[in-house]
């Protein structure tokens, strides 16, 4: 079966779970990012990106190098941005024959409600299987994401 991890990472956490997970499964990654980069400042960025997942706004996303019809299946790596999955991820799912084949959620969080994201992505995406729910460097209980990978691989290749 041929797999990909499309993913928004703004600070690195989520590519670098994206990345471990991959490897593991032995599946091909592609980072999505936006036309208009968002400030450098992490204050802007609150500002910015809140604002964003407040209003619903959908950014154009910069062109995807793959062809991602290709996959059998696909999973979206998302941090949570005010409780919801980043702009950036919506605008790729409003493609439905990309958000038909997505099984699996890998979502990052820093402490925003993961329960919430996650029920808002399953409501616009219809066929997830497998989520695993990870947490941010700087988060106390960041050592259990190994743990948590582990256990998402293994529920994948069905071990």
């Amino acid at each position: 079966m041929k797999r990909i991890i499309i993913y928004y990472s703004l600070s690195g956490n989520t590519e670098e779970a994206v990345k471990l997970i991959a490897e593991q499964l032995g599946c091909d990654t592609l980072k999505i990012d936006t036309e208009k980069q968002m400030p450098k400042s992490f204050a802007a960025r609150i500002l910015v990106g809140g604002g964003q997942v407040a209003f619903n706004k959908i950014p154009k996303l910069k062109p995807i190098d793959k062809e991602l019809n290709s996959y059998d299946e696909i999973f979206i790596g998302t941090p949570i941005w005010n409780s919801k999955g980043v702009p950036a991820m919506n605008a790729l799912l409003q493609d439905e024959t990309i958000s038909k084949k997505v099984t699996g959620l890998i979502i990052t969080s820093g402490g925003g409600d993961i329960d919430k994201c996650v029920k808002a992505l399953k409501d616009r995406i219809p066929n997830v299987k497998y989520q695993v729910s990870l947490l941010d460097r700087k988060h106390q209980d960041y050592p259990q994401n190994g743990e948590k990978i582990k256990k998402f691989v293994e529920e994948i290749s069905g071990k």
